[in-house]
């Protein structure tokens, strides 16, 4: 074969042809890097999407579990519901699994005040929650702002929505240790709901420490319980419990999901049911529970 650069007798003309070969190399370089560069994002874009789709899918599982449990537990016959329990125990502290890490919780929702019910705007309720908003250190204007929020929009979703009634961060965070936002009239479970809410509720510390202190000696009250130690449940409060949650974290590779889930737990043609009726992808609702880590 022979050389192109030998028809060419000029040097400057030989020059310039060796440069333009050289420019044709570099940009023919150039688009092969980006090509591979294109299909390395594409490879990561499709890496990353798997990810999230096995992560998600394993958070899932976890409400799974929870919805089996607690269908379970209603199929058992049992009238209250206490954290003795097997629903209560099925939480999995951060967990190493294959690729990333795991981690799961479900609690009971109606071991908060249900503050719905002062949407309603009957006397009973807003007394309640006035004793419950003092407890959690709330100032009467807080009440104020919560409550003509309700009684104008009526039920909230959760308690994040009482930003918009002026609530600070430390409000609602406080507020989310004693309430919770159910989309139903519900009673607080005495069995799973903590002493200072009680005390709220019963307006009496005393009775509120007897009444924990009965349920972790019998790992749960009944009626026959309250009865043979002469006791009276609080207004607005109950042994049992409909709705709960469930919430999980997942990390694959490099990729994290998150899932909070409010289970509502009911009888459908007389046979035991649960259902996810809202679930939330990313941030959890402030008053569902915390995940062990």
């Amino acid at each position: 074969m022979s050389d192109p650069l030998a028809t060419v007798t000029s040097p400057d003309e030989r020059g310039m042809i060796l440069i333009n070969v050289l420019v044709i190399v570099m940009l023919a370089t150039s688009v092969l890097a980006i090509m591979l560069a294109g299909q390395d994002s594409v490879i990561e874009r499709s890496l990353s999407s798997r990810e999230a789709a096995q992560a998600m899918a394993i958070a899932r599982g976890g409400e799974l579990s929870a919805v089996v449990a607690l269908r379970r537990d209603l199929a058992s016959g049992s009238s209250s519901d206490s954290l003795a329990e097997p629903w209560a125990n099925i939480a999995e502290h951060e967990q190493a699994i294959a690729g990333g890490k795991f981690s799961f919780a479900v609690s009971d929702a109606q071991a908060r005040f249900n503050i719905n019910a002062v949407a309603r705007g009957d006397a009973v309720s807003s007394a309640m929650f006035g004793d419950v908003a003092a407890a959690a250190g709330l100032s009467p204007a807080a009440v104020e702002r919560i409550t003509a929020l309700l009684h104008l929009a009526g039920p909230v979703d959760d308690l994040s929505a009482f930003r918009t009634a002026g609530l600070s961060d430390d409000e609602l965070a406080r507020l989310a240790q004693f309430c919770t936002a159910l989309p139903e009239q519900t009673s607080v479970n005495l069995n799973t709901a903590p002493e200072v809410l009680i005390a709220a509720l019963a307006n009496n510390p005393d009775t509120a420490r007897t009444l924990v202190a009965l349920r972790g000696r019998s790992g749960g009250l009944t009626s026959a319980a309250l009865s043979a130690a002469n006791l009276i449940a609080p207004i607005g409060t109950g042994l049992s419990s409909d709705y709960f949650w469930a919430r999980s974290r997942v990390t694959m590779g490099g990729t994290a999901q998150a899932m909070t889930s409010l289970l509502h737990r009911h009888l459908r043609d007389g046979r035991p049911a649960v259902d996810a009726i809202r679930r939330w992808r990313g941030r959890a609702p402030l008053e569902a529970p915390a995940l062990a880590r």
